[in-house]
């Protein structure tokens, strides 16, 4: 508490920490099991040594004047920071944020929080009972002062330890201050306040030892440097709350660059589309062409408020022009199903070196390149663990291109992907596969376009980024499970059942009616809604024949077989048939000496 009050202050919050959120019965919870001598958790402090901005924990009221209003924010270059720490000992919470607010909030009287004592309780029984077995079995800790009850406030229990009064104060103070007080000098009983005061002053020293007493929280202080830092924050969020180092770096920078409003405003521009915030930064440190690597470290400790100053407007441009590219040529049916964020930064990359010619549209030859280098990097699984080195050499790669250089020939050999089986395509059911997203987003590009099964409009003609979309089961999971022993191959009824190979996207919310259905069954109740349901199909290679052939419901095996081979062929297409005439472009082979 005196850390919390001290001037200079003594423990702050980063600034990238979350408001405090928690309510008053939270509070009256916490203080309850206070009481009990229930241990409450930890907190975590850290003895930062690298420049953030810090604020105070959160004393505004919970409505009415002043409970908008911002809370002053505290920059502490490097050097201050380490001054702070070492002379007046300033300490951040890293962990224990809402517990510790609520706690300090209560003592300091910003919330109103009451000890209530039992009705049945003495002066003189209550010398030998304990807090928890004074305490109101129904009522216990509440937040309103009673005018029929003995309510000890949180806060003034608190003064009480700061010096203990004399006990004409503490019964002027009943008499005066609280409710109970108030009622029993108005109707005049005297024998009644007598006993209720005794009562009121004697719950004053049990809060007293209870506020003193050091088991019921650990304390943990972490004297670390700005990589544990940003690894702690990365594995020890609590309560859904997840940061990484764009948040550290947001309070790094805060002081002369605000980069949570500069995401905050880009979301505002544009609406739905997901702010990729470690990618929005990476590629602020690509641009700077200064870092050797685009890792977190070197992120963190070279990049300047000044580099986003700079970078910035054409960094957030560029993205959207990247990912607008993307959906206009149908490479992505959605920014969240775009295969790898990462294969972005080369393209945004390719796009600023465009710009900086006089003619920047893109030639015949750079279109056939993009093609064949965005479904390559995605089938070969060139970003699944993207390095510094696969970034920086792409992002090169790509700037060569967009000058219409020629680049390395050995390039081309480290594109191709490893599928030649259709049964491999059974083995990626899960939609963070960069093969998964990247099949979905192939079939809506070799279809122009995928359809919607209930109406056959266009999944892709809306707004970038105003679409949600969800990947449905062609056999629904549940009549597979009903179904199994009767399929053509029973023993891969599971393999095949969660694979891309039995997923089409659909927009969010809709209702395919499958349940347990056969696909004959739910495929011709849909056709009741659109007619050209087989042309929605086929724009998804799925046999329009599940309409017409009740019998392909009981051959799951063999029918998306079918499809993993039509899906291969254009993977091979697009990849492998594609690279030939891409590379003759770009590397041409050279004629041998003496030829």
């Amino acid at each position: 508490m005196t850390q919390l009050s001290a001037d200079p202050p003594a423990l702050l919050l980063p600034e990238f920490q979350r408001d405090f959120a928690w309510d008053l019965e939270s509070s009256y919870t916490l203080f309850d099991s206070i009481v009990q001598g229930l241990y409450i958790g930890s907190l975590k402090y850290g003895k930062p040594d690298f420049e953030m901005a810090l604020r105070r924990v959160d004393v505004r009221p919970r409505r009415g004047e002043g409970s908008r209003a911002k809370v002053e924010r505290l920059l502490y270059d490097e050097k201050r920071m380490k001054a702070a720490s070492q002379i007046s000992g300033l300490r951040i919470i890293l962990d224990g944020q809402q517990r510790l607010t609520s706690i300090y909030r209560a003592l300091k009287g910003h919330d109103k929080v009451y000890f209530t004592v039992r009705s049945d309780v003495t002066a003189e029984g209550m010398r030998q009972l304990s807090l928890e077995q004074l305490l109101h079995p129904e009522l216990g800790i509440q937040g309103e002062d009673l005018r029929n009850q003995v309510c000890v406030p949180l806060d003034y229990a608190y003064l009480y330890t700061q010096g203990v009064p004399f006990d004409d104060e503490v019964q002027e103070y009943f008499r005066r201050e609280t409710a109970y007080g108030r009622a029993l000098v108005k109707e005049g009983d005297v024998d009644a306040e007598r006993a209720a005061f005794k009562i009121f002053r004697q719950v004053l020293p049990k809060l007293k030892t209870l506020y003193e007493e050091p088991r019921l929280m650990s304390y943990y202080l972490l004297d670390m440097g700005l990589d544990k830092f940003v690894i702690f924050f990365e594995r020890y969020n609590k309560l859904g709350l997840k940061l990484n180092f764009t948040d550290v770096l947001a309070a790094k920078l805060y002081g002369h660059f605000n980069l949570r409003q500069a995401f905050e405003d880009l979301l505002d521009r544009h609406p739905g589309i997901p702010i990729k915030r470690e990618l929005l930064v990476r590629a602020v440190a690509v641009f700077t062409e200064r870092l050797p690597r685009v890792e977190r470290t070197h992120i963190l400790r070279e990049l300047t408020a000044n580099d986003f100053k700079k970078h910035w407007p054409d960094v957030a441009r560029l993205y959207i022009r990247t990912l607008d590219y993307l959906h206009e040529q149908r490479y992505m049916v959605s920014p969240r199903w775009l295969p790898s964020e990462t294969m972005m930064l080369p393209l945004m990359m390719f796009f600023f070196e465009l710009d900086k010619r006089r003619n920047s549209s893109m030639t015949q030859q750079q279109q056939m390149f993009v093609r064949w280098w965005y479904w390559s990097t995605t089938f070969a699984e060139h970003y699944s663990a993207a390095s510094n080195e696969k970034i920086l050499t792409d992002t090169r790669l790509m700037q060569r291109v967009a000058r219409g250089e020629q680049i390395d020939h050995s390039y081309f050999l480290r594109m191709r992907p490893n599928l030649s089986d259709p049964e491999q395509l059974f083995t990626y059911g899960s939609a963070s596969s960069v093969i998964y997203k990247g099949v979905l987003n192939l079939v809506h590009f070799a279809a122009e376009g995928l359809r919607d099964w209930t109406s056959d409009n266009l999944l892709s003609v809306s707004t970038l980024g105003s679409l949600e979309l969800q990947d449905h089961h062609v056999f629904p999971q549940a009549f597979l499970r009903r179904t199994m022993a009767k399929q053509d191959r029973p023993e891969e009824v599971e393999a095949v059942r969660d694979s891309v190979v039995n997923r089409v996207l659909m927009p969010k919310g809709t209702n395919l009616r499958a349940s347990d259905k056969a696909p004959y069954r739910y495929l011709n109740d849909l056709l009741q809604v659109n007619p050209q349901l087989r042309h929605s199909m086929s724009s998804h290679l799925v046999a329009p024949e599940l309409l017409d052939n009740e019998q392909m419901s009981s051959q799951v095996y063999l029918t998306l077989y079918r499809r993993a081979e039509q899906i291969l062929k254009l993977i091979r297409r697009e990849t492998l048939e594609a690279e030939p005439v891409v590379r003759s472009l770009y590397a041409p082979e050279r004629p041998a000496a003496g030829d």
